[in-house]
């Protein structure tokens, strides 16, 4: 009931003005051929009318949406004639699956590569991880929404969890060498900031660099960092359109990305030690995504949009290293998990469509992805791992204060962006490098995304 409840609300929050109509609810909600039971369907209509009438700022959309319940009885007789018609038995054009066989392939070439043993500290994992696959992945149950599908190790899969404490240590050490304490200076600032707030009148390149849990900018920079965010906060709490709930519910996602999103992320960013890089939210598809979905099919497919990315031109080939989903301030459960999925899917297309152009350091270099859904910030990553498996680690989170009233928010969403800035740093210095080995070395062996194929009915 309550996924057919979340499509419902989908269906009335983004369908065309013109196809909204009780009889649209009846077409779908149909059990294939079958028209579900009036009451229920009505019952179900109610709850999702009433959770998104709030949520809808056009006004026409809104009244539409509401009028629905009035015409319930005629869109379910409407629905019912025209089955018996047969006007509902659309023949459609029957296309190949290739989904079952692809996972199938996946899972069979990671446990390969978890036989072939690069270190030492890998033969323990990898021999406890190729047992639990075998043991406990129930490879049938596994669709295109699973990242171990698409040969990527996730660190809140059930057989990462149940691996024992030096197994699990051993495992997300990248993750936990991103990590920094925050320093107490930048600590104490952020406290000032808040309580005083109302009071308040308001290409050098850094060489061979890696990930070891220390900041790469010392407690000045990473302070005037701090205050660029503060100041974007304080533009955000003087915003009238955050300065209640009532009011940020109603505000689009386009604002919430304009307003609030983007003037973090280019406060975290901007003035990076070595070089530029362009933050975008352009209308533009995904050179990534789109090289690996039209990798040796002979189409030309769009690749994904993510909301925003950033790029850098490096050695003459534009490359992409952070990819950004949100959503509106309201944000449904099937919203937060679809941009999930599409996220990982794009760091997994950006990480393949880099190494075919070169090698950055195994565990160190990685892909980044953010993901805003409602209040809350993720911080993600994917890294490759020395033969050649996708890790992807949920980094850190936060909620993003909107509010002066909800300040204490602030030092936790702080932390993460100087973690962001300080992942950018590294990342950069590695990607440099690798392209400039890659001009007298070139990749060998490059392998195409591993990414299980989306059914077009579910593409994003």
């Amino acid at each position: 009931m309550t996924q057919l409840i979340a499509k419902i609300e989908s269906f009335l929050l983004e369908a065309p003005l013109e196809a909204i109509c009780s009889g649209s609810i009846f077409y779908l909600t149909m059990n294939g051929d079958e028209v579900d039971e009036y009451n229920t369907i009505r019952t179900l209509t109610e709850r999702a009318v009433r959770s998104t009438s709030q949520k809808i700022e056009n006004n026409k959309r809104r009244t539409k949406v509401v009028n629905i319940l009035l015409e319930m009885e005629s869109g379910y007789n409407t629905i019912i004639s025209l089955k018996a018609l047969k006007a509902l038995n659309i023949t459609q054009e029957s296309t190949i699956d290739y989904t079952r066989e692809e996972i199938e392939q996946n899972v069979r070439i990671l446990k390969t590569k978890l036989g072939s043993l690069i270190t030492n500290a890998d033969e323990n994992l990898y021999g406890a991880l190729k047992k639990n696959i075998n043991e406990e992945l129930n490879v049938s149950e596994l669709t295109w929404r699973d990242p171990i599908a698409s040969t990527v190790l996730s660190d809140d899969l059930e057989i990462i969890k149940n691996l024992n404490h030096r197994q699990r240590h051993t495992f997300t050490e990248p993750r936990e060498n991103m990590k920094c304490e925050v320093p107490r200076l930048i600590s104490s600032r952020v406290d000032e900031f808040v309580e005083n707030f109302d009071k308040i009148d308001n290409s050098n390149h850094i060489r061979n660099i890696v990930y070891d849990k220390l900041w790469k900018e010392d407690e000045f920079e990473l302070l005037k960092t701090a205050e660029r965010i503060l100041g974007v906060l304080g533009d955000v709490w003087c915003n009238p359109a955050f300065s209640t709930r009532a009011m940020s519910n109603v505000q689009s996602e386009g604002t919430y990305i304009t307003d609030v999103i983007m003037p973090l992320l280019r406060a975290s960013l901007s003035d990076l030690p070595n070089g530029y890089i362009c933050l975008s939210t352009a209308e533009r598809q995904s050179l990534a995504s789109k090289a690996c979905r039209n990798g040796g099919t002979g189409k030309v497919k769009m690749g994904k949009k993510p909301d925003i990315m950033a790029l850098e031109k490096c050695n003459g080939k534009l490359v992409e290293f952070l990819y950004v989903e949100s959503s509106r301030i309201v944000c449904s459960s099937t919203k937060k998990a679809d941009d999930e999925i599409k996220l990982w899917r794009e760091l997994l297309d950006g990480s393949s469509y880099i190494s075919s152009a070169c090698r950055p350091i195994c565990n160190q270099f990685g892909v980044v992805g953010i993901q805003v859904a409602g209040e809350k910030i993720y911080l993600n990553v994917l890294v490759n791992d020395a033969s050649g498996i996708p890790r992807y680690f949920h980094l850190d989170h936060a909620e993003i204060p909107l509010t002066s009233e909800v300040g204490l928010r602030t030092k936790a969403l702080i932390r993460l962006l100087l973690t962001l800035r300080n992942i950018i740093i590294v990342n950069k210095n590695l990607l440099k490098q690798a392209m400039e080995q890659a001009v007298s070395h070139l990749p060998r062996n490059t392998s195409p995304s591993p990414i299980v194929t989306t059914p077009e009915h579910d593409y994003q």
